[in-house]
């Protein structure tokens, strides 16, 4: 019996012959360098700081919408006040009108007793 002689071990892809081409290694995910690289404390303080500019504008555009919102409102309350009262006054320009032509009528009745 004679002792097997290891086989040597042949790399898994084929070595190109040509000596100007890079080897090729396993692709780096990320192409940022380390020193602009961020630690997730950093990057999770920076994200807190943008939530909290965010929510500043929304809430100081919330106001100007509630602002707006109430002016008209306000404006509409005015105008329904002002419509009622052109009612009130008309209605009270016909009764007075009607009690005219009867205190007129009646007037004229009495002339002639």
């Amino acid at each position: 019996m004679t002792a097997k002689q290891p086989i040597p071990q042949e790399p898994a892809r084929r070595i190109s012959g040509k000596d100007w081409k890079l080897a090729k290694t396993a692709t780096r995910r990320t192409q940022m360098p380390n020193a602009l690289k961020q630690t997730y404390a950093e990057r999770m303080a920076k994200t807190k700081q943008l939530n909290i500019a965010r929510d500043l504008a929304k809430s100081m555009t919330q106001e100007k919408i509630d602002d707006k919102r109430r002016k008209r409102e306000i404006t509409e309350e005015r105008k329904k006040i002002q419509e009622e009262k052109e009612r009130i006054a008309s209605l009270a320009a016909k009764m007075s009108a009607n009690k005219l032509k009867r205190l007129k009528k009646k007037a004229g009745n009495l002339k002639g007793r």
